[in-house]
């Protein structure tokens, strides 16, 4: 199992309920319609249920609106008598208090009149009697000591039947009377033998006492065998009905069943076997109706019943499957109504005949199969097997009793929890009632008795050795929404360790819920366990639930860091080799997880999306998945586009120059076609200095790649620089005179040259020759060089010719010139004399 989560396995819980049997448990289904009561907790173990063979045994009788019966004390073999008037005040042992020290009743011997209880019990001073009791200590007592002293005066399983304000009863055969049948109406004088049924020292084992009209029906034994006979309860109404197979033979009266009017039962005579008869009380009217031929089929009429007027009985055989049948009286009227599986009802045993009303419930206890319900009333059409609880399945039957005009019953579930339950006789009808107390194997619910309008059983819980319960009618009785088998996701590698799982109820209340299996109790590992909750409100209505849980292995391996998808790329165009990733698999229970991969770890993928799987199973056949997309994509990108690397131009004007290179060609292993793209194309005007021009190119898959191509547009050339041709200066000034030359020329195709000259203009020059050197330098550094001479001559008057505008010469303008010459002497000597202006 993974850990997912601290709850992820109660998640796992909501789908982990197993499938509930039709039969009860697991349902879906209302709240129920009954609520259960505890009365009182009992020491002794009691029984609802007849544990004794004795004929028209007893479990309990009702006198005067309390209920009595007998419950054997923790560790001892003989009874003590108990009564309830349904209350826990009123309900406590009455042994004490109505009987001598020492005295025990008999099992199923306990019958009631209108007015008293009757029974037989045994003291160590009187042996076995028949009391009586009116429910005080005063009013029990032996009602007449047939036997006085130690030994019985009844015999034991004797028979007690109930006529009138008196019992029928058969004495001891050691007790010192003729008699063999005999009557109390609970008084010394009114306890009177009825009839020497069989003279002499013999018994006449009468038994199996049934009352039709004002008349009672039984069989005895006399010197003419086993026969049917009838009383009234006097002597002279005591008599043989009919010697059925005469002379000493014993035709064996069984199954003594009043349908109206009419006595039916079945028994042998010379001729048919074991038969079905009726009587009237007459040896007239005494007469065979149905016989099976049992010597060679083996088949015999088994158990009867009535249905209103119509004799049910179950015809069953050592060879073949049983049958209903029906019978009117009639021969014609005696028709088979149905034959069922011999693995639902076993041949000669466990087959219980309630009649309710004009039907007759059939309580039939399977061989292969669980306990069955059945239905007749007398039809073909009428009798049929209930579907429900369960059609086949392992449920028993412990008690029923008739009510509410239907059948209730308890029934023991396959997994053993016990549940009340009623049906009308139908599929509809049939439904259960409440859930009973459960989870005590040694004391199961036993019987069921109608009492005040409710239902009263004896069982023990968890928490209750013996209790009396009491169910009864409630429209807001809690119930557990209770499956019947569950299964609980383990939380740990031992099991599950409990929490959280009671059941839930039906409808909001306060309630305390307790559990044989609390939480934080440890549920082996696949170890089935059978946990029973119980819930009490504050009223005292108990609601109980009991589930089989069964710890599992239900949640897969934890996967952890299963990607939700991947992307790699390859070189290849056949694909890439997948190596799945390392993923942390982890599993609480299992200690070997299985984990296979889908395709195979180290497999071929080829281009595009491929699903991929990883499965991990644990050793509970639980499995956990992690699927991912891995898509497969070309992973490298174009190469080679660039041809060259660099560009070096020489700049063609201001704005750069053209620069040209080869076209790229880029390569690509898997795509076909790719796109090139550049900042610049080969032949774009590129100004002076660096440029870098990116290629990229793109293949189909959207891989990139790019080259870089540097364009360096450079000016290299220097300006183009003319000098001035050689010149001369002359000065009148016998240190020289200063620099002055034409200009020279520089012209440059990128940018404007500078020009300067060595010596620079303005610079002394002595008289002589000099070279003059001349540099033209442009924007780029590039440098042109060219010189020229210059001749200085000295000429004292070539300043005064030159400064007056004229030359030294003949004519008029020449002698003009020196007159004005000085003139402009004398004035300056007028004005400056000794060296001082003059005003």
């Amino acid at each position: 199992m993974g850990t997912v989560s601290g709850r992820a396995w109660l998640s796992a819980l909501a789908v982990a309920v197993g499938a509930a049997p039709a039969f009860a448990q697991g349902e879906p289904a209302p709240m129920d319609p009954m609520s259960v009561r505890r009365v009182v907790d009992l020491a002794p173990e009691p029984s609802f249920i007849p544990e004794s063979p004795r004929p028209g045994a007893q479990a309990t009788v009702e006198l005067n609106g309390r209920l009595y019966f007998l419950a054997t004390p923790s560790g001892a073999t003989l009874q003590d008598l108990w009564v309830t008037d349904g209350t826990p005040a009123g309900t406590r042992s009455v042994q004490e208090e109505l009987l001598p020290s020492g005295t025990h009743i008999d099992l199923g011997s306990l019958r009631a009149t209108p007015h008293r209880l009757f029974f037989t019990a045994t003291s160590p001073e009187t042996g076995r009697e028949l009391w009586t009791s009116d429910g005080t200590r005063e009013g029990t007592r032996i009602t007449r000591e047939l036997n006085p002293g130690q030994f019985d005066g009844v015999a034991s399983l004797a028979p007690l039947f109930v006529l009138g304000d008196s019992v029928l009863f058969t004495p001891s055969s050691t007790a010192p009377t003729a008699f063999d049948l005999w009557k109390s109406d609970g008084t010394a004088e009114g306890t009177v033998p009825v009839k020497d049924i069989h003279p002499g020292q013999a018994a006449a084992n009468a038994d199996g006492f049934v009352r039709v009209g004002d008349t009672v029906f039984f069989a005895a034994e006399n010197a003419q065998g086993f026969e049917l006979w009838r009383t009234d309860g006097t002597e002279a109404g005591t008599t043989l009905v009919r010697d059925i197979k005469t002379g000493a033979g014993d035709s064996y009266p069984r199954n003594l069943t009043a349908v109206g009017n009419t006595l039916y039962f079945t028994a042998e005579d010379n001729e048919h076997g074991r038969a079905v008869w009726k009587s009237d009380g007459t040896e007239a009217g005494t007469v065979h109706i149905k016989d099976f031929n049992t010597a060679a089929t083996g088949r015999m009429p088994t158990v009867l019943g009535a249905a209103g007027d119509t004799l049910v009985f179950l015809v069953s055989s050592s060879q073949e499957a049983s049958e209903l049948w029906r019978t009117d009286g009639t021969d014609a009227g005696t028709q088979p109504l149905l034959r069922v599986p011999s693995s639902l009802i076993a041949r000669f045993s466990g087959v219980r005949f309630v009649p309710v009303g004009t039907r007759v419930f059939v309580v039939a206890q399977g061989i292969d199969v669980g306990d069955s319900v059945w239905v007749t009333d007398g039809t073909e059409a009428g009798t049929v097997r209930l579907a429900r609880p369960s059609v086949y399945g392992l449920e028993s039957v412990r008690g029923f009793t008739p009510w509410e005009g239907g059948l209730a019953f308890v029934l023991k579930t396959r997994l053993g929890a016990s549940e009340l339950w009623r049906t009308d006789g139908t599929d509809a009808g049939t439904s259960r009632l409440t859930r009973l107390p459960s989870g005590n194997v040694f004391a199961l619910p036993t019987g069921l008795v109608p009492f005040q309008g409710a239902l009263l059983t004896t069982a023990g819980d968890p928490w209750t050795p013996h209790a009396l319960w009491r169910m009864e009618r409630d429209e807001v009785s809690p119930t557990f929404v209770c499956p019947a088998a569950q299964d609980v996701p383990s939380n740990r590698p031992e099991g599950t360790l409990t929490s959280g799982l009671a059941p839930v109820l039906t409808r909001p209340l306060t309630a305390s819920v307790r559990s044989t299996h609390p939480d934080y109790t440890l549920l082996r590992l696949h170890q089935p366990v059978l946990v029973t909750y119980q819930a009490e409100d504050t009223t005292g209505r108990l609601a109980y639930c009991t589930t089989q849980m069964t710890s599992r292995d239900m949640t897969g391996p934890a996967i952890n860091g299963c990607p939700t998808q991947l992307g790699l790329g390859t070189r290849s165009a056949q694909g890439l080799t997948f190596h799945y990733p390392a993923l942390n698999i982890q599993d609480e229970t299992s200690q070997d997880v299985l984990v296979t991969y889908s395709p195979e770890n180290g497999s071929l993928l080829p281009l595009g999306t491929t699903q991929v799987t990883v499965t991990a199973r644990d050793g509970s056949g639980n499995v956990s998945t992690c699927a991912f997309p891995v898509t497969i994509r070309d992973g490298q990108g174009p190469t080679g586009a660039c041809k060259v690397n660099e560009v070096r131009v020489e700049a063609e004007g201001p704005e750069g120059a053209h620069a040209y290179w080869p076209d790229p060609t880029p390569t690509d292993t898997i795509s076909s076609k790719v796109s090139v793209t550049s900042t610049h194309a080969s032949g774009d005007l590129f100004p002076l200095g660096l440029t870098r021009v990116q290629v990229i190119s793109t293949d189909e898959a959207g891989n990139s790649a790019s080259c870089e191509i540097q364009v360096r547009v450079r000016d290299s050339r220097p300006p183009v620089l003319t000098c001035p041709q050689d010149q001369t200066l002359t000065t009148a000034v016998m240190n020289g005179t200063r620099a002055e030359y034409p200009a020279a020329t520089a012209e440059d195709a990128v940018s404007l040259a500078g020009i300067s000259y060595s010596p620079a203009v303005g610079t002394p020059l002595a008289p002589g020759l000099h070279s003059v050197q001349v540099t033209a330098i442009d924007a780029a550094g590039n440098a042109a060089l060219c010189d020229f001479h210059v001749t200085v001559e000295y000429d004292p008057t070539s300043d005064m010719r030159q400064g007056l505008g004229c030359s030294v010469g003949s004519g008029p303008s020449s002698a003009t010139g020196w007159l004005a010459l000085l003139a402009l002497a004398w004035t300056l000597s007028r004005r400056l004399k000794d060296g001082k202006p003059r005003a």
